[in-house]
């Protein structure tokens, strides 16, 4: 074997592991971020469970917006102007997120995805439970924060084989 033919191979086997450094690398970030990010959904769950505005502020952009079955389309300015009133109305007993899963749109953008259990009432009336939800989370100064979020308490069953 040729000396040349020896160094091509031990370039492509440092540039191998190089690659799979990488990876590994890249991997062990995205897992060290999905936990962060689960962390801060139950971080914002907790402060609406609380009526904490300053977390609530901390993580929500204001440029984004909201859908749920109890307060409908609002903009998280509006929510943010509200609050006060909300954390009023909203009496929480209870909760847990669970089944969380974290899907990826690029390296700075990514969707949380679970479901929420819990007890309490907001005007009176009980909060639905379950609810599936949903936060896409983008990476802005240097920080994740929650650019829209969805609910949906009821899920329609299927339609019977045969019939439409």
């Amino acid at each position: 074997m040729r000396r040349s033919d020896m160094m091509n191979g031990r370039h492509g086997l440092i540039a191998l592991v190089f690659l799979a450094m990488t990876v590994t690398s890249t991997l062990a970030q995205d897992a060290a971020t999905e936990k962060t990010l689960i962390a801060n959904e139950r971080a914002v769950m907790d402060a609406f469970a609380k009526g904490n505005r300053a977390t609530v502020e901390k993580y929500l952009t204001r440029d984004g917006f909201g859908v749920d079955p109890m307060m409908g389309r609002m903009t998280n300015a509006e929510t943010l102007k509200m609050f006060d009133q909300m954390a009023k109305d909203m009496k929480i007993t209870s909760w847990t997120i669970s089944d969380e899963k974290v899907l990826w749109a690029d390296p700075n953008t990514a969707i949380v995805n679970y479901t929420w259990t819990g007890k309490g009432t907001y005007q009176g009336q009980p909060i639905p439970s379950p609810t599936f939800a949903s936060t896409v989370w983008t990476k802005r100064g240097g920080n994740w924060v929650a650019l829209f979020h969805q609910e949906t308490s009821k899920i329609a069953a299927p339609p019977a084989p045969g019939k439409k």
